[in-house]
């Protein structure tokens, strides 16, 4: 991705316009449990994205975001996961990473045609979404999540704002 973006920046900053689809997923907003390098990886992708949206809107050019839920696609078929078979004892009773994440191969109720024609229409959108959460599931997930995350900040502002220096 960050190759990608490199090479496409330039010309876009040139021409002054340009718009860039990055995938991520809603484990990169929430984290869950038995997934903690996949969601590394997709905060990541998010961090990326949003700082470079940021350095890139004065040329025109527009990044947007994608947060998908699960999508029947084939990453979690068999021949594609790749499973840790090391356990930790501390964490055993809660399942293996196989155990919790094999069951959805198949069960996703995402459409990757329909999440296809969603980008289509982002791609071709004058201000298209920054974040897009694709998909019911991601919708249900992502929002209570980020309304935590507010009210934890509300509830702690004053802790917060007492670390000022008085300087």
């Amino acid at each position: 991705m960050v190759y990608v973006m490199r090479a496409v920046l330039p010309v876009m900053r040139q021409q002054r316009s340009g718009h860039i689809i990055n995938i991520s997923s809603m484990a990169g907003v929430i984290g869950f449990e038995h997934c903690a390098a996949y969601a590394a990886s997709k905060f990541a992708v998010e961090g990326l994205s949003l700082s470079v949206a940021a350095e890139v809107e004065r040329f025109s050019i527009k990044i947007t975001l994608v947060e998908p839920g699960f999508f029947r696609t084939e990453l979690l078929d068999a021949q594609n996961a790749k499973w840790t078979s090391q356990t930790i004892e501390d964490y055993a009773a809660k399942g293996s990473v196989q155990e919790t994440w094999s069951t959805y191969n198949g069960t996703q109720q995402g459409d990757p045609a329909k999440l296809g024609d969603a980008l289509v229409k982002i791609a071709g959108m004058e201000n298209p979404p920054k974040q897009f959460h694709a998909g019911s599931d991601a919708v249900t997930m992502i929002k209570p999540a980020l309304e935590a995350r507010l009210q934890e900040i509300k509830d702690h502002e004053a802790l917060s704002t007492s670390t000022n220096g008085n300087f």
